[in-house]
């Protein structure tokens, strides 16, 4: 197994440009899927979802490649994927019920402004996502949306935890590596990213005290994919 330490410079180079990148997949695709196709609106984010993630994954596998990585187990292993240890699970566990209660707060806060100020709500689906409650046979539509959801978690947490948050070096490269995961985010809108902020802290400082990317799929996962079940199916707004 070979790694290669990299830089803050370069670090910062490639989640801006994958924001870019995400930002001009909003403005080209997207609108380009809406003119040209009468298909369920959920589809449009889907579609561009896998030309969004299935990027991310494959740098992840190509950058641990070209580091002299040769073969799949050398390749998992550079990219800090492991069996879960009784620590992993410790922080994987305690992690995710933190991101939950974290949420919980931001939640409860947003209600309490809302209530006594009139500062609107935030709202859990981006700006861009024009979706409605699936039914019937629209919730079959969910397996068209799941290997998207696998390109969404593994490759975000192949490539921003396995492979730059480990070549980071510093005491505190895991709070660059949030900074910029949130600058990532910010084409879902200010609404969302305030909402992530508790995921956006825990998933890396769990990854810094375990070194196991297994970690933060676990928590980015359990955490995104009910979520999104939970909306698509109208049980929350």
């Amino acid at each position: 197994m070979i790694e290669k330490r990299i830089t803050v410079l370069k670090t910062t180079l490639i989640f801006i440009t994958f924001t870019a990148y995400f930002i001009l997949l909003l403005f080209t695709l997207l609108p380009f899927l809406k003119s040209n196709f009468s298909i369920n609106p959920a589809l449009y984010w889907f579609i561009t979802g896998y030309f969004l993630f299935i990027p991310l994954f494959i740098f992840a596998l190509v950058m641990a490649k070209i580091e002299g990585n040769n073969g799949k187990t050398q390749i998992i292993q550079s990219l800090n994927i492991r069996s879960f240890s009784k620590k992993d699970w410790t922080y994987s566990i305690v992690g995710l019920l933190l991101v939950f209660i974290g949420t919980g707060l931001v939640f409860s806060v947003s209600f309490l402004l809302n209530k006594y100020f009139g500062i609107k709500p935030l709202t859990t689906t981006p700006w861009f996502m024009e979706m409605h409650p699936f039914q019937g046979y629209e919730r079959l539509l969910l397996f068209i949306w799941l290997p998207m959801f696998f390109f969404n978690i593994v490759g975000e947490e192949i490539l921003w935890r396995g492979y730059i948050q480990k070549r980071l070096q510093g005491k505190y490269a895991w709070l660059i590596c949030s900074f910029l995961w949130l600058l990532f985010h910010l084409p879902f809108g200010i609404d969302l990213m305030i909402m992530l902020i508790p995921v956006i802290i825990i998933i890396p400082y769990a990854f810094f005290k375990t070194q196991n990317t297994l970690v933060g799929i676990f928590i980015h996962g359990i955490y995104n994919g009910p979520l999104f079940i939970l909306v698509a199916l109208g049980l929350i707004k």
